[in-house]
Parts: C-alpha cells; structure tokens; sequence
C-alpha cells in the first residue's frame, strides 16, 4: 500500500517543508512551494494513511508533554513500537514551559532569552529521535509531516515515519499549564471545568498551525474521537486519571497536593471522554485501556531492572539531544532540559500502571469449567470453557468500567466481579468514580446480575473517591465475602456487601501509605489476612473468622516494588510473592501454621518486566522484559505467549492442571495449559 503522507505534502514552510528528509539531510528538508509562510496547509485531509487499525494490533497513546511517555509508559511503548503494528501518539500540549532550551538548575539559565514556539520545536525534535531510534534505530530516521484534520475546522501537525509509516506523532499544540499544581484557568484543567471556554494553541516554530487558534472542550474530545475512529486501537494508553495527594502538603495549600502534573491527569479525562463517545460511535474493535502513575514514582522503590532503565535512559537521551547531533533545525533538536539527566528525577526507574493488575480473573464456574473475565471497551468480556475449546466473549452489561477485573468464586459456587466505575463530569463535585461488583444470577446460569454499587472507603466525598484503590475481594466459608481497597489516607478500608466500610490502622512500620495493590487470604481456620506493600510487607490479621482486622506483627520483610500476591498452601501455610525492587526477581515469603514469623523461602531468577505476580501454589505468571509472558514452574521461567495487556492470569481446572490465561494487546484470549498435573506448561493458544 502506497503512502499518502509522501504523496500529499503540506506546503506550510518557508522555501521547505518539515519532513523527512534523503539520507543525509537531517530533519529539516527544503522542498521548494509556492505557499507563503504565513498560509496554513492547503492539503488537510482527514485520516492519516497507513497508521490505520488494519491489522490485528494497533496503539494509541495520548500524553500531555513530549516527553510524557518516554518516562512512564516504557517498555510497554516500545515494544508496541517494535510490534510493527499502527502506533500514534497523541501529545495534547506543546510542553513550552519557560521557553528557555536549558536546565533550570545549569548557570545562565536566567539569561537565555526564552522562545516558546523554538523550545517546542526543539521538545518535537527530540520525540521524533526517539521514536524514530525505537523504530529504526537510527535517531536521524526521516519524517515526512503535514497538517490533517480530524474535526472540521482544525487542523494538527502530524509527523509520519518514513520508514515505518505506522509510526505517527500528533500535535494539536495547545498550551500547557506552566506549572505542575498551581490553579490557571488556561490550561486542560481548565478547558474541562469550564473555567475557560476556549483553550489556546501555541505552534511550534516553522509550523503551519495557524497562529491565535483554540479549541473548545467539545472540539478537543471531537479532536480525539476522530483520531480513536480512525485508528481503531485495540489498545489506548493515557497518564494517570487518579493521581495521588501528598499526605505531607505544604501548611496552607489549598486544598489536596497532587503528585503528578495537572496536565498529565486532564490529558487522561479527555481520553476517557473520547472513548467514551469513540465507543458508542460504531467503529471501535475490542479494546484495553492502560493509564500510567507520573510523577509519584520518584518516592515509590524503582521497579524496573537495569536493562530496562537503561534503555529508557537511552531513548531519554536521543530525546534530550545528548549526543548534540545536527539535525538542520535552528529551534533546536532535542529538550535541553532533560539531555544527560534522566534518571535526575526518580522517573525512569519505574513503570507502574494505575490499575496495580489483578491475578485473578481465571476461576472455576460450580461445573468445573474455568471462565475467564477482561475488560473490554470499559465493559466486561468474559470466555467459557466449553468441550476442547471455548466460547466467546460473551458480554455483561454495564460500562464505563476501568482498570481491571477481580473475580472470586462465593461458597454457594457463584462467581463475583469487583472492579471500578468512573462517572466522568466536567465538576469536581459530580466527578467520581466507585467500587462496584456483580453477581452470577445462579451457580448453574452463565448470566449475571445488575451492577452494585459499594462505594469507596471514603464515603460519599467525590475528591476522595478519585483516589480509592481498586477492590480485592474475599469469600468466607460462611458465605460473607470482604471486600478490601486502599482508602484516601493511604490505608486500607474493608467492608462485607452488607456492612460499612471501616478503616483499618496503619501500623508505624509501614511508612505514611501503603501501595495499591493488595493481597488478601482466608487461613485454614477461616480468618482474613490483607497484606501490602510499605516500607516493609504490612499485614492486617483478624483474630475470629469474619472478626475485625488489626495490625499483625511487623513482617521484618524485605520491601516489595509493588502489588502483593497472597495465597494459602495445601498444607496451611501463608504464601506471599512480590517483586524485588531493581532487579524485578520473584521473592517468595512464608508463615508456616503455628508460626507467626515470616521469611524468605525463595527467590527466582529475574524475568524482567513489572507488575504483580499471578499465583497458583503450583505456578506463577508475571510480565516479562519482552511484555509477554514468563510462566514460573520447577524453578525455571518460559517466556511466551502474547503482547500482553494488564496482567496474567493463572488458575487450576477440574483435572489439577495448572492453566494461564493472558489477554493480548490484539483483545484475545490466549491460554497455555499444562499437559499433567505438575507437568510442564504446553504452547499458548488462541481462544477462538
């Protein structure tokens, strides 16, 4: 298939065209055209060619600065780059910031004289080395860029790989906030409160984006609405929705401190509104949403291994102009501001998705069969097992879910789903999101009940319910189930169906919060015990079945990098997995009955990757350094299956095999199931 962007080329540049280049010519190509410099684009089209959701994959990220996904959503965006499938990103703002290409720490910085459209430029410059690196690997790699539109009316600055023509970056160009906290009403804050009716563009030097230009709230989610119809992404990345607040705020701060940038969380809410409108248009396939934490990984222990941040390092330095190669652009080629410090800030050393992952949404149904249960298109997809294969997906109605799923099988062999809903509104007071779960209608009936709202361990308060973690959920022999999530103060509240949330104690040990990212277990004498990661491995403990939780003696654990994985063994002992910060390891601690000391039982081999680790007392399943799956059983890791999509999965089915389960970045169900009990795991498969 022929390229339209190398056929229809804007004529938006004085004596040339910002483009890609032949070999040897850097950024900056001059492409003679009789437009003036002041003309914009007489050529915008709507779409954009070949990075379209043609194939089986295709990526969406939308981030609010240049630099935004380089530090928060890698590994996982290279290697959708790497994938070969359509991969656009989105960059909603110019990321101005003072204009001056310069560290604002480095002598002089006062005395460089700002220019804002240049420094975006530069910033512009910089991600379209990196992503050419990631592709190509060749930061110099040519672009060929245009104005398009996507909305009638307005036009963005698309950048199209030459080489890799799925690759695409998109820029609207609208202001930033300029500060990361500090209220303006000129912002994406802003835009969505109605603060201002229309937010301002900036275009970045030699751009064609015609100058004094906005975009209303409406024309902004319009804006993205088109880009998601045209894709067709089966997977959509933003930045954090649900930030968190300081516990330590500066005395007289109004109101909470966010730990992120007020542009990362805005740049999320517009996503989730233009999928909400992308979804109900007709024209989405089956599709995950993944949301990256900002800012507040610099006080979180690193999660990543050394390969992995050196290489997020090395993408950060091609963007931040490290090797000072001449590109040809006057504005500059690269961001000053981050070229050589990369890991100055505490960001590059951890990836961390906002939903922590859940490892259990593989359970048996009262028959035996497993059934396996995602999110698709915020609403749940669930997969049966049915003779040799499976059926599916079957859906549940519902939407407007996000993050993950967790499903428990109840003692009367029903099956629950908890997970999160978020009622998006353009007020702080009305926007909020909530605990909910549903039922199965009965154990012998595939159909499920309406959707109940739980709420969140902190009441009826919207600003809080933003901040609640997502539910984990226990069921007792007597047929109570708990339910469990982390609450404002960066505790942990628990609740049953029927009863009030009730917030438990943080112990000293466990530091000012604790990380979402739960784990939970019934002992063998049918008392609850919740664990999470701290400063140490924290553990609530009931004294009675179904009794209250308080605080258990102090682990003495080493610290986890993230979510906690409990389960109870065959022969009563409390099994705990959780990864090893910096070197991503698999460490295994245990209680045995009768005990009430913890230790250290095991520690794997690394497998890369990040993110919480799914448990059977047979196997474990985590994400690994390629963003597929490591499947751990007789103490080796095999590497396989699909790019992966939230979290593993691993369960057992009615013969004692252990069986995985992993959604693909494509919105398939892929599993691998051992051939005998306590064998190894066979090859992964396609669910049909």
């Amino acid at each position: 298939m022929g390229n339209p962007i190398g056929r229809r080329r804007a004529l938006w540049l004085t004596g040339g065209l910002l483009a890609a280049p032949a070999a040897g010519y850097g950024l900056w190509e001059a492409l003679r055209s009789d437009a003036s410099p002041s003309e914009p684009a007489q050529d915008a089209v709507t779409g954009t060619g070949l990075a379209r959701g043609t194939g089986s994959l295709g990526f969406v990220h939308v981030i609010a600065h240049p630099d935004d996904n380089l530090y928060f959503m890698n590994p996982d965006l290279d290697q959708s780059v790497a994938s070969g499938a359509a991969c656009v990103t989105v960059c909603l703002t110019g990321g101005e910031s003072d204009g001056r290409n310069v560290l604002h720490a480095e002598p002089g910085h006062d005395r460089v004289r700002p220019d804002r459209p240049a420094y975006t430029r530069a910033r512009i410059n910089g991600l379209a080395a990196a992503y050419a690196l990631m592709a190509t690997g060749d930061e110099n790699s040519p672009w060929d860029v245009q104005l398009v539109s996507y909305l009638d009316g307005l036009q963005v600055e698309q950048h199209t790989l030459r080489a890799a023509p799925q690759v695409q970056l998109i820029f609207p160009a609208l202001v930033e906030a300029r500060a990361v906290s500090v209220h303006r009403p000129e912002s994406l804050r802003g835009l969505w409160l109605g603060e201002t009716g229309r937010l301002a563009t900036l275009p970045p030097a030699h751009s064609g984006l015609p100058a004094g230009g906005g975009y209303t709230r409406d024309q902004l989610i319009g804006t993205l609405t088109g880009i998601l119809d045209h894709v067709r992404p089966t997977v959509v990345r933003t930045l954090d929705p649900n930030p968190e607040h300081s516990q330590q705020p500066p005395k007289g701060h109004p109101g909470p401190l966010y730990l992120d940038h007020q542009d990362h969380t805005y740049s999320a809410y517009f996503t989730q509104a233009a999928l909400a409108r992308h979804w109900g248009g007709g024209k989405a396939r089956a599709g995950s949403v993944e949301s990256y934490l900002g800012y507040v990984n610099a006080g979180l222990p690193h999660n990543l291994d050394r390969a992995a941040v050196d290489r997020k390092v090395r993408l950060l330095d091609a963007y931040g102009w490290t090797d000072n190669r001449n590109c040809g652009d006057p504005a500059g080629c690269g961001d000053r501001k981050v070229g050589g410090g990369a890991l100055r800030n505490g960001w590059a050393q951890s990836t961390r998705h906002r939903a922590p992952g859940s490892g259990d949404w593989l359970q048996p149904m009262a028959d035996g069969r497993l059934a396996a249960f995602t999110l698709l298109n915020g609403s749940v997809a669930y997969w049966v097992e049915s003779g040799s294969g499976w059926s599916g997906p079957h859906r549940i109605e519902g939407g407007g879910l996000e993050g993950q799923l967790q499903v428990l099988r109840q003692a009367d062999g029903r099956l629950r789903l908890l997970t999160v809903r978020t009622d998006p509104a353009f007020e702080e007071a009305r926007h909020r999101r909530e605990i909910v779960t549903c039922v199965q209608v009965s154990a012998s009936d595939r159909a499920f009940g309406a959707w109940q709202s739980l709420g969140t361990p902190d009441g009826d308060d919207p600003v809080k319910s933003m901040e609640a973690g997502y539910p984990l959920g226990l069921a007792l022999p007597d047929g109570t189930v708990q339910v469990i999530a982390r609450t404002w103060s960066g505790s942990v509240g628990i609740r049953t169906l029927d009863g009030p949330w009730t917030a438990l104690t943080l112990p000293a040990e466990a530091g000012q919060t604790v990380q979402d990212g739960l784990g939970a277990v019934v002992d063998a004498d049918g008392r609850t015990h919740v664990l999470a990661a701290g400063k140490t491995v924290v553990h609530w403990a009931s004294d009675t079945p179904g009794g209250p939780l308080r605080p258990d003696r102090p682990t003495g654990l080493p610290v986890p990098s993230g979510p906690v994985t409990a389960l109870l063994a065959a022969d009563g002992t409390l099994r705990l997995h959780y990864r090893e910060p910096k070197s991503a390891k698999v460490l295994t601690a245990e209680r045995r009955p009768g005990s009430e000391a913890w230790r250290i039982t095991g520690e794997s081999t690394p497998p890369g990757g990040f993110g919480r680790v799914a448990a059977t007392p047979g196997a474990l399943a985590v994400r690994d350094a390629k963003g597929r799956v490591a499947l751990g059983h007789g103490g080796d890791w095999h590497h396989g299956g699909p790019l992966l999509a939230h979290t593993p999965t691993v369960g057992t089915d009615g013969h004692g095999r252990a069986v995985a389960a992993a959604l693909g970045c494509d919105g398939l169900l892929y599993v691998a199931r051992q051939a005998a009990k306590d064998g190894p795991f066979g090859a992964w498969a396609q669910v049909a």
